[in-house]
C-alpha cells in the first residue's frame, strides 16, 4: 500500500532508507574500484577518465532528472492509490526518455572528437587520446541508463526499494569483475574500463525491464500503453523538465569549473579526479536520503497530508546531517590511507588529500542543507523555485567563485572546491525558509482521504 499514512519517526524512515542506501554505496564504491583499478594505468588514464566522466555525468544527470519527474508522478499517484496512473506513467515515461537518449548517443559518437577538444583544448596528446576511447565507448551506454533511471524510479515511488538494491548489486559486480579481467588479464586500459560498465548497465537493464513487467502489468510496455498522451506525460514533464534544466546547466558549470582545472597540470587533475572520485562516498546517506524523500514525501503530498510531508522532510534532512558528520569524522583520519589505494604520483597525493579534507569538512555541515531539502520540494511539485535557486547558485558561486579563487587568485583545486562549499551556503540559505513558510505544506487537504489498511499504516512490502 501507500506511504501516505506513515507516521514521522525514525524507525519507518529507515526501512524504507537502509536498501536505498545499500544501492548508493554500491554505486559508489564501483566508481572508486573504477578509478582504483585505472589507477594502475597511469595518471594520463586517470585524467582521461576523469574528464570524460564529467560529460557522461552532464548528459545522463539531466535525463534521469527527467526520469525524477516520472518518480514524483508514480509517488504522488502511489498515494492518491491511482494504480492505472502509474501504469501510464511509467510506459510512456520510459518509451520518451529511451528515445531522447539514442538520440544523444548517436550524436555523442558523430561528435566526440569535436565535443572533447572543445571543452579540453589543454589537455596532454596521452590524456586526449585515452579520453576518446573512453568516450565513445561509454557513450553507448546512454539510453540503457535512462532507462534504468526511469524504471528504478518508477520502483521507488511505489515503496518498493529492495529490487533496485538487489539489480545495483548484480550490476556492480559485473562491472567491477570485468573491470579486473579487462585491464590485468587482456591489459585493454581504459577501453577495458568502458566495456565492462556497458556490460554491467545492459545486464542490469534487462532484468529490472522483466521485474518491472512482473510486478505491475504485462501491457506496461505495450504500444498503447507507451503511446505519448498529454495528461500523463504534462505532470512528469512540468517536474522533469525544469530539474532537467537544473542538471544540465549544473553540470555544465562543473564542466567549466574542469576547464579551470584542466590548465593547473596533470597532477593537480589527477589529484583532484582522486578526491572526487571519493566524493560521491562520503555523500552516500545524504543522497540515499534524497531518494528517499521524494517517495516519503511524495505519498504524503499525493494524499493530502501536507503538514506530515513538511515533517518527514525535515527529519530527513536533519538524519541526514547526522550520518554524514560520523562518517566525515571517522574517515579524515584515514584520508592519506585511502589516497594510498590510487598509487597517486608524489605530486598527486598531496593534492588529493588537501581536497578530500576540505570535502569531510564541508559535507556533513551544509550539503543535506543544499540537496536533501530540493528534492523534498520538488516532490511537493515546488520544482520552478527550487530550479531558480539552484541555477543562480551554481553559476554565481560555484564557476564564478571557481574562477576567482582557483584561478585569479592561484589557490588552484583548493580555491575550486571552496567555491563548491560557498554554492551549498547559498542553496541551503534559500531552501530551509521555503520548506518552513510554504503555504501547500501549512495545512491538511480534507478532501483527500487515504484508505487505511487494518487501522495501520506501514511500508509496502518491498
Amino acid at each position: 500500500m501507500s506511504l501516505a499514512l506513515i507516521p514521522v519517526n525514525n524507525r519507518q524512515i529507515f526501512r524504507l532508507l537502509w536498501p536505498i542506501l545499500i544501492e548508493q554505496a554500491l554505486s559508489s564504491l564501483v566508481g572508486l574500484a573504477d578509478m582504483i583499478v585505472v589507477s594502475h594505468v597511469g595518471d594520463a588514464a586517470v585524467s582521461a577518465v576523469g574528464l570524460v566522466d564529467s560529460i557522461n555525468i552532464l548528459l545522463v544527470n539531466v535525463f534521469a532528472a527527467v526520469a525524477t519527474g516520472a518518480t514524483v508522478i508514480v509517488s504522488q499517484r502511489m498515494g492518491q492509490n491511482d494504480r492505472e496512473g502509474i501504469f501510464k506513467t511509467i510506459g510512456q515515461a520510459s518509451f520518451v526518455i529511451v528515445a531522447i537518449m539514442l538520440t544523444v548517443s548517436i550524436l555523442a559518437e558523430a561528435f566526440s572528437t569535436f565535443i572533447f577538444d572543445t571543452l579540453y583544448p589543454g589537455v596532454a596528446t596521452d590524456v586526449r587520446a585515452n579520453g576518446l576511447i573512453y568516450f565513445r565507448i561509454t557513450a553507448i551506454n546512454y539510453a540503457l541508463i535512462g532507462l534504468y533511471s526511469t524504471l528504478a524510479g518508477s520502483m521507488r515511488g511505489q515503496g518498493n526499494v529492495r529490487t533496485p538494491m538487489r539489480i545495483a548489486l548484480l550490476i556492480n559486480v559485473i562491472n567491477v569483475t570485468l573491470n579486473c579481467v579487462f585491464t590485468y588479464v587482456f591489459e585493454k586500459g581504459v577501453a577495458g574500463i568502458a566495456l565492462a560498465t556497458m556490460i554491467g548497465w545492459l545486464s542490469g537493464v534487462t532484468i529490472m525491464v522483466i521485474l518491472t513487467i512482473r510486478s505491475n502489468s504485462a501491457r506496461i510496455f505495450s504500444l498503447s500503453n507507451m503511446k505519448p498522451e498529454k495528461s500523463i506525460l504534462l505532470p512528469v514533464f512540468k517536474i522533469g523538465l525544469p530539474s532537467g534544466l537544473d542538471a544540465l546547466l549544473f553540470q555544465c558549470g562543473k564542466i567549466i569549473t574542469q576547464v579551470f582545472l584542466s590548465g593547473m597540470g596533470t597532477h593537480n587533475i589527477a589529484g583532484t579526479v582522486i578526491a572526487n572520485s571519493m566524493f560521491g562516498l562520503f555523500c552516500i546517506p545524504g543522497n540515499a536520503f534524497a531518494i528517499a524523500v521524494t517517495t516519503l514525501v511524495g505519498q504524503n503530498y499525493g494524499a493530502g497530508l501536507f503538514k506530515t510531508a513538511k515533517k518527514m522532510l525535515l527529519r530527513c534532512v536533519l538524519l541526514a546531517m547526522a550520518l554524514m558528520s560520523s562518517i566525515s569524522f571517522v574517515v579524515y583520519w584515514i584520508v592519506p590511507f585511502l589516497v594510498s589505494l590510487y598509487k597517486p604520483t608524489e605530486s598527486a597525493a598531496p593534492v588529493a588529500i588537501q581536497i578530500l579534507r576540505l570535502y569531510l569538512v564541508m559535507i556533513p555541515l551544509i550539503w543535506p542543507f543544499a540537496f536533501v531539502t530540493s528534492n523534498g520540494l520538488r516532490a511537493v511539485s515546488d520544482v520552478v523555485y527550487s530550479t531558480a535557486v539552484s541555477v543562480s547558485s551554481m553559476w554565481l558561486m560555484r564557476v564564478g567563485c571557481a574562477w576567482v579563487l582557483g584561478v585569479y587568485l592561484g589557490m588552484g583545486p583548493r580555491g575550486i572546491a571552496l567555491a563548491m562549499g560557498m554554492d551549498w551556503v547559498v542553496r541551503s540559505a534559500f531552501y530551509i525558509p521555503r520548506i518552513l513558510t510554504l503555504k501547500r505544506l501549512k495545512e491538511d487537504d480534507p478532501d483527500k482521504k487515504p484508505v487505511l489498511s487494518k487501522g495501520k499504516s506501514e511500508i509496502p512490502a518491498s
